[in-house]
């Protein structure tokens, strides 16, 4: 049996938006966001939330907007490979644990 593969993807948690803005409706300027990883058992994921310009030449309505265009905007600012390196990290980790939690019994 090989081995498993590591796989990858965006969960967009929500949006913070202006109700009203430069005449735009819902003119999101914070995404929160989760990138997660999944290797058979093994899950991590790492979470946070990004600052969004506006741009009034590339506004695209609230209606019309896809997760694709969301997952651009992230990568284009985040290190999607130091995240995934991160995240391979933390699977190897549960994979081969190197530390234990100890309970006493007193």
């Amino acid at each position: 049996m090989g081995k498993s593969k590591i796989s990858y993807n965006w969960v967009i948690n929500g949006f913070d938006a202006k109700i009203s803005h430069d005449n735009k409706d819902n003119v999101i300027y914070a995404i929160h966001w989760s990138y997660n990883a999944n290797k058979g058992d093994h899950n991590a994921n790492v979470i946070g939330s990004d600052h969004v310009e506006y741009n009034a030449d590339s506004f695209i309505e609230y209606a019309d907007l896809k997760k694709s265009d969301v997952i651009g905007w992230l990568e284009a600012k985040l290190d999607v490979a130091k995240m995934q390196k991160s995240l391979s990290d933390q699977i190897a980790l549960k994979e081969a644990p190197v530390d234990v939690m100890l309970k006493p019994e007193w």
